[in-house]
């Protein structure tokens, strides 16, 4: 598993999970946020900023030849769809001194106010990895607290965590509209920081002992999918020459209309807003019951159980050494009820294509005009495709085949049998939304009677274990599915 190298020295120092926790804030006192790098011995990867539209090749130039020029490098490429300069060179060349070239020609052609990565994708990264392991961490030592707590028979610090506050942040981290408006805000990376850290682990706090268990299974969950997608990144990058990162800026249209709402985004928006309107209404009538009805309408397992299908089937095709560019194709792959192929992979991929909906075969330079049309008509699509850069680009989930996959491509296969696998995953993910879906209705339904006529005395813990249960089947059962839709 790759790490970062070293802190750039003339960056702030809040690197990784720090900085994307902190990223708003630096980022509205218009300050320089702190600059992704990751890489392996002899190779690193920095992130460039502003060096992803056509109109900046002059920069990508003078970067090349201004780090070729360090003593110890031997070559640099600049990947522009990433947005990093990748570097070879000598044990001895300090990170530093790479990213003051960066900063110095970004500088020089006015890129230096451009954007950071707030996403933080890129696969050689492992601070999803770490997200994740420290929320764990959290959860391991909530439980040994719970458990200490018990054995001295103090009074439980659970009840000093607000049921409301408890249940206001379970429910904004849940409802997919507004943990959407969360990413466009703060960022990918800053979100799921953010939630995993602080909100996970307060939420669990507040759930006591049960949930602090099955908070820790997903967050296990969440941190196998990370290893695993940065090791069959560095499978393929120790194998790869440096010329193979080098990749243009690639001008993809914007999509033709929203992406399709699934299983998950309907359910979990509408039990949302039930939520909060059964909330109100109960506050105004039965306060003390509030927070207990706002806590039964929390959709855990909605969103967990799609969360646990696309980990564990991430998980299953990275082993079979499918290269994962964006992390959130699989997450999409239930909205999605197109596949379009080219003549030339139809007949290698074709059952496998159908079986994740309807079969669209084009001509191959007609690719991405199809992957438009199908949009635009309310399709969420999936193309698979050697060579279309910008068909891929536009796809909704992007599969590349070959041995020189286009950068656009969300997910790239050494093959066409990597391909179908990732085919076959793609086609199970909207009957596990629907799993998932389902078992948070089924949570809701069962904890909202509960919330409503059942005694004060002990109320929050009870409304919210069929809700923690429901996520937690959710999670088991989805995660085996996961792991086997790809074989």
């Amino acid at each position: 598993m790759t790490t970062q190298i070293a802190r750039p020295a003339s960056t702030l120092p809040t690197p990784g999970l720090v900085g994307d926790l902190v990223g708003p804030v630096v980022r509205a006192l218009g300050l320089a946020p702190s600059r992704r790098t990751s890489g392996r011995p002899g190779r690193t990867h920095v992130e460039v900023r502003g060096i992803a539209t056509p109109g900046q090749a002059g920069a990508r130039r003078d970067l090349v030849e201004e780090l070729r020029a360090v003593p110890g490098v031997s070559g640099a490429v600049v990947n522009a769809v990433l947005g990093r300069v990748v570097v070879d060179h000598t044990p001895d060349v300090e990170l530093a001194r790479l990213v003051a070239v960066v900063e110095e020609v970004e500088r020089r052609h006015g890129l230096h106010r451009a954007p950071a990565d707030t996403g933080g994708h890129h696969p050689a990264d492992v601070t999803p990895w770490s997200r994740q392991v420290l929320a764990l961490g959290v959860d391991l030592a909530g439980l040994g607290l719970a458990g200490v707590e018990r054995w001295l028979g103090l009074v439980p610090l659970t009840r000093a965590v607000p049921p409301l506050l408890t249940g206001t942040l379970s429910l904004v981290d849940a409802v997919p509209s507004s943990r959407s408006a969360a990413e466009r805000t703060a960022g990918g990376a800053t979100t799921e920081s953010w939630f995993s850290l602080g909100s996970a682990s307060l939420q669990a706090l507040g759930r006591g002992p049960v949930g602090l268990v099955v908070d820790a299974c997903y967050r296990a969950i969440r941190a196998d999918e990370a290893a695993a997608r940065t090791s069959a990144w560095t499978a393929w990058d120790t194998r790869a020459p440096l010329t193979a990162h080098a990749a243009e800026p690639v001008d993809a249209p914007s999509r033709p209309g929203a992406l399709p709402r699934g299983p998950v985004d309907v359910v979990g928006d509408v039990s949302g807003a039930t939520a909060l309107a059964a909330f109100g209404t109960v506050a105004a009538l039965v306060p003390e019951r509030a927070a207990a009805v706002l806590l039964s309408g929390v959709p855990k397992a909605a969103r967990w159980g799609r969360e646990a299908y696309a980990a564990a089937a991430h998980r299953a095709v990275s082993d079979l050494g499918v290269v994962s560019i964006d992390p959130q194709a699989l997450r999409r792959a239930d909205r999605v009820d197109v596949v379009v192929l080219g003549r030339t992979l139809a007949d290698r991929l074709g059952a496998a294509a159908s079986e994740v909906g309807r079969l669209v075969v084009v001509d191959d330079a007609a690719t991405a005009g199809a992957v438009a049309r199908l949009q635009a008509a309310g399709h969420g699509v999936v193309l698979v495709s050697a060579d279309d850069t910008e068909g891929l680009a536009a796809a909704d989930v992007g599969i590349g085949v070959g041995p020189d996959v286009p950068w656009s491509a969300a997910l790239r296969c050494a093959d066409a049998d990597q391909a179908r696998a990732l085919l076959l995953a793609v086609a199970g993910a909207r009957a596990a939304s629907w799993r998932a879906a389902l078992l948070a209705l089924t949570g809701s339904a069962v904890g909202a009677p509960i919330a409503l006529g059942t005694s004060l005395v002990g109320l929050t813990g009870r409304t919210n274990a069929p809700v923690t249960l429901a996520a937690l089947a959710a999670l088991v059962v989805n995660t085996w599915a996961g792991r086997r839709s790809a074989r």
